[in-house]
């Protein structure tokens, strides 16, 4: 980690190896922490900025809210706080993490109410991530059928919250060690859902779908690919997809803000005809374009750090 490396906490910055939290905190033991993550890219003209930093901390709130954590801050001063922290880091191309969480000891489920909530901003380079073997290429999936998406009713969809992640990772685990790389999750109406920390689209003879936002984290990348397709003039839905749709796929792909796009190879060991095929290459060099400021149509969606 470098030495620069800076976590905003509770209003100040203080070195990386000083942000801690108690092991025996709610936020680890109860995996009540919300969080969200955005990145912060170089930009065409040579500076730096964050990528729809609003939208995630918006989607942060939104979460903590969810589940009952009361956050000090608004929405303005935790932008500040982000575009302060990276400034600190000195960081040019890395990920963002927001993340709100109860850092004390609690005897109950569900934490005092007269408990504060603690909110953390990191940088994450490259550098502190460990070596991968390179770029991702496209992924070859496994359709989770005897792990779904938990239903609304056991846990809110459009909360970012640590607790949803365990049945997905356990899912994912025995996937890798069956030679895949990524899996898809269902609904409980046996609905193609989403990746644990990705959506899918298809491509069906020129036409992009994808899950609606109902039963799933609508992430900010998705929202990206469905503006920019539509400015393209592409034609791109948001419909409910079954299980046989994936066997009739001619391009698939997942969206997610650490991707920020990888094409789908196969969906259990059916292939898809391309990957990546025309159109997922053509979103992908437009919203490579966005993130780098390229694209004046939508300039709006980045907020300058230098």
């Amino acid at each position: 980690m470098s030495s620069r490396a800076r976590v905003w906490m509770d209003g100040a910055l203080v070195p990386a190896d000083q942000a801690r939290v108690d092991v025996r905190s709610h936020a680890v033991q109860r995996g009540s922490t919300v969080f969200d993550v955005g990145s912060v890219n170089p930009t065409a003209t040579g500076g730096v900025a964050l990528f729809r930093p609003n939208d995630h901390i918006a989607r942060l709130l939104r979460s903590a809210a969810i589940v009952g954590l009361d956050v000090r801050w608004d929405s303005t001063a935790l932008l500040e706080a982000t575009v302060e922290t990276v400034r600190a880091c000195a960081a040019s191309s890395a990920l963002v993490r927001w993340s709100a969480f109860v850092p004390s000891l609690e005897s109950d489920l569900v934490p005092n109410p007269r408990s504060r909530t603690s909110v953390a901003i990191a940088v994450i380079t490259p550098e502190d991530i460990p070596a991968s073997d390179g770029p991702l290429g496209p992924a070859r999936v496994k359709v989770s059928r005897e792990v779904r998406k938990a239903g609304p009713d056991v846990l809110p969809p459009h909360a970012k919250v640590a607790a949803a992640y365990l049945g997905p990772m356990l899912a994912k685990r025995r996937a890798r060690a069956e030679g895949y790389d990524e899996i898809v999750l269902l609904d409980a109406e046996s609905r193609l859902a989403e990746a644990p920390t990705a959506n899918v689209f298809l491509v069906k003879d020129g036409a992009i779908v994808t899950p609606p936002a109902e039963r799933i984290l609508p992430g900010i990348t998705r929202a990206s690919v469905l503006e920019i397709a539509h400015a393209l003039g592409l034609p791109v839905r948001e419909a409910h997809l079954a299980i046989e749709d994936l066997t009739r796929v001619d391009e698939a792909f997942f969206t997610a803000t650490s991707l920020p796009l990888r094409p789908i190879a196969s969906f259990d060991g059916a292939p898809a005809r391309a990957a990546p095929g025309p159109v997922t290459a053509i979103l992908g060099e437009a919203l490579h374009a966005c993130r780098a400021g390229a694209d004046p149509r939508f300039a709006h969606w980045l907020h300058p750090v230098r």
